[in-house]
């Protein structure tokens, strides 16, 4: 299963990628939520191979989580692959350059179930897809409404 959301930013491209790409802050949004995330090797910058493991709960129940950053081309792309609770999520985004300071954001999640349960789970979403996807959408936007603010307050 798989959500696209594609957005306009009136921001940089560099500046764009490097808030979208602040893992730290989604590390930080995630323990919010009670996940418990360990950097693997304990790096210090985000690059190709950077791996988090750890838990989180969903739907009640505690389940294993580990993330890899499998491509991170700085300004262009950026992928990171998790697996969580039987299931596969490829999750990627592209930055492209529409003028110097407006940039198209492509972000794809890509859902794969591994497990019987990981299937209920992805059914249910395809329920509710029309929701999910707003959903998705609506975070993105307010992600990139953040970050123009943030580029207008930067920039004076």
């Amino acid at each position: 299963m798989k959500f696209e959301t594609i957005e306009e930013i009136d921001a940089p491209r560099d500046f764009t990628f490097a808030r979208f790409t602040d893992y730290t802050r989604y590390e930080n949004l995630a323990r919010s939520y009670g996940a418990d995330l360990r950097r693997v090797g304990g790096f210090v910058e985000v690059s190709e191979g950077a791996t988090w493991r750890g838990s989180i709960p969903i739907q009640g129940r505690t389940r294993g989580v580990e993330a890899e950053v499998t491509k991170y081309s700085p300004a262009d792309y950026a992928r990171i692959d998790t697996a969580v609770g039987g299931m596969n999520v490829v999750f990627e985004m592209r930055f492209e350059p529409l003028a110097d300071e407006k940039t198209r954001l492509i972000a794809v999640a890509e859902l794969q179930a591994k497990t019987l349960a990981a299937r209920l789970v992805i059914q249910s979403a395809k329920l509710a897809r029309k929701r999910v996807q707003a959903k998705i959408t609506s975070k993105i936007v307010a992600l990139a409404n953040e970050y123009e603010d943030a580029w207008r307050r930067e920039r004076g």
